[in-house]
């Protein structure tokens, strides 16, 4: 065997058996060795009603592939939904909004025995969607399913920073 070809083979061997590297958020461990992490309902401290469920299902979802969601678990994950705010961002010529920019700020803490494993208090992400002036169901549609991806979002962002521990 040539030494050229015994390199290769080498460091195709060492790339295999890896060298720590993860995809963000699909590796690593819950701080505090955590096994099981139990997700109540966020708090909803906003004037937008039944929002903390739909949040809460993001987390529990993004959550699940890493530790095991139970009730009766080694950790708690809490969560408070601080704010809930819907901005216009652009308008047509006739001065009518025609997109809005919906912004959620929330906290959420892991705890563990009684000892916060893992915090942040402001926590905020956002997703635009587009109004259909004609019609003020397609416009909560848009409204909802921009919810649905911003909880999504928030929730993979933080399971990467509490795995990452950034």
């Amino acid at each position: 065997m040539s030494l050229g070809r015994f390199l290769s083979i080498s460091f195709l061997f060492l790339v295999i058996a890896g060298c720590g590297y993860h995809i963000a958020g699909k590796g690593g461990k819950m701080p505090g060795d955590i096994a099981s992490l139990y997700i109540p309902v966020f708090t909803n401290s906003t004037h937008k009603p039944d929002i903390e469920a739909l949040i809460t299902s993001a987390f529990v979802e993004e959550m699940v592939t890493t530790v095991k969601v139970v009730d009766a678990a080694d950790g708690i994950m809490q969560g408070v939904i601080k704010s809930y705010d819907l901005t216009p961002v652009s308008y047509t010529r006739s001065d009518v909004n025609q997109e809005y920019r919906l912004t959620v700020t929330m906290s959420v803490k892991i705890v563990k025995n009684n000892t916060v494993i893992w915090e942040d208090n402001n926590i905020s992400d956002y997703e635009d969607f587009t109004v259909t002036i004609s019609s003020i169901t397609a416009t909560r549609e848009a409204e909802t399913a921009a919810l649905k991806k911003l909880a999504k979002d928030t929730a993979r962002s933080v399971k990467e920073r509490v795995i990452d521990n950034f």
